[in-house]
């Protein structure tokens, strides 16, 4: 599946085919969600069997490397001023930094701010900490420090510190054409009024454009700041692949659910009263 040379030729029923061997080893439902319809120009083979519209959706930068400022082409001037005012004011804080961690405890350090944070993140917005999860913290530690074999980082670690904390960390996966965010966050104390996600988002793209990188996004989801640098949509779709007569009850289960939570996040309403019950009952 993953060589370029190969995915013209599969077909539905060469699909079909692995999934019945998968069967046989006690599979009753085949769930793939937030899948792209294709990918830096080849189309997503598993587009060919059944499937239906992702809860959410993504979308990405195109670089044109035309030459100039890369974010004067992406943001708009007044959000370019407004942006430059903001950092302006983190850049008063002490020891202020855009960085890039390569060493083994840079790492770890920026990574355990990152766990705390989010953790803090979830529990006000009346989620659970998915990175709470048994070995969630080890796994992404293991994969922060690891390097492919020309030497790369597996994964990425972006972050702005200032003031003694993390204000900002994004961290992603990145080839040769592509950057994409996995996870991130930010400060919850007086700097985050100073928006240094969006901050380090411009440091980030601007490096991206550098490097020659063809795209950036920042991941699948719903979230405004993401509008302001990543227009061009990438369509998702999700499949639920039914292997036996209990899958395919699961399967229209599955769909259903899926179904009904897209259309309550296409409603700017019934969104809103989700997220404002959440964090009622993360109140108590």
């Amino acid at each position: 599946m993953w060589r370029r040379d190969s995915l013209a030729a599969v077909s539905a029923g060469a699909l079909r085919d692995i999934f019945a061997r998968v069967a046989e080893h006690g599979v009753d439902l085949v769930v793939l969600v937030n899948q792209p319809h294709a990918w830096d120009g080849i189309a997503n083979p598993f587009a060919l069997l059944p499937h239906q519209d992702s809860v959410d959706m993504s979308a990405h930068l195109r670089f044109d490397h035309a030459g100039g400022d890369a974010i004067g082409r992406v943001l708009s001037p007044s959000m370019r001023a407004r942006l430059r005012t903001k950092e302006r004011k983190l850049q008063h804080l002490a020891g202020y930094r855009y960085v890039q961690p390569t060493s083994t405890d840079e790492i770890d350090r920026l990574l355990e701010s990152f766990f705390a944070l989010k953790s803090a993140h979830m529990a006000a917005q009346g989620l659970g900490n998915v990175f709470a999860e048994p070995g969630v913290t080890a796994f992404l530690r293991a994969a922060c420090q690891a390097r492919l074999p020309d030497g790369r980082p597996l994964i990425e670690i972006h972050a702005l510190e200032g003031g003694g904390e993390v204000l900002a960390l994004f961290g992603a996966t990145v080839d040769d054409y592509r950057f994409s965010s996995m996870f991130n966050t930010y400060t919850l104390g007086e700097n985050a009024r100073h928006s240094p996600g969006l901050v380090l988002l411009m440091h980030m793209v601007a490096a991206c454009a550098e490097r020659g990188l063809r795209s950036f996004d920042i991941g699948v989801g719903r979230a405004h700041y993401k509008s302001f640098f990543c227009r061009e949509p990438d369509p998702l779709f999700d499949t639920f692949l039914p292997l036996t007569g209990v899958g395919r009850l699961a399967a229209l289960a599955f769909g259903g659910a899926f179904a009904g939570k897209r259309v309550i996040k296409q409603n700017a309403a019934l969104w809103s009263a989700v997220r404002t019950l959440r964090r009622v009952r993360a109140r108590g």
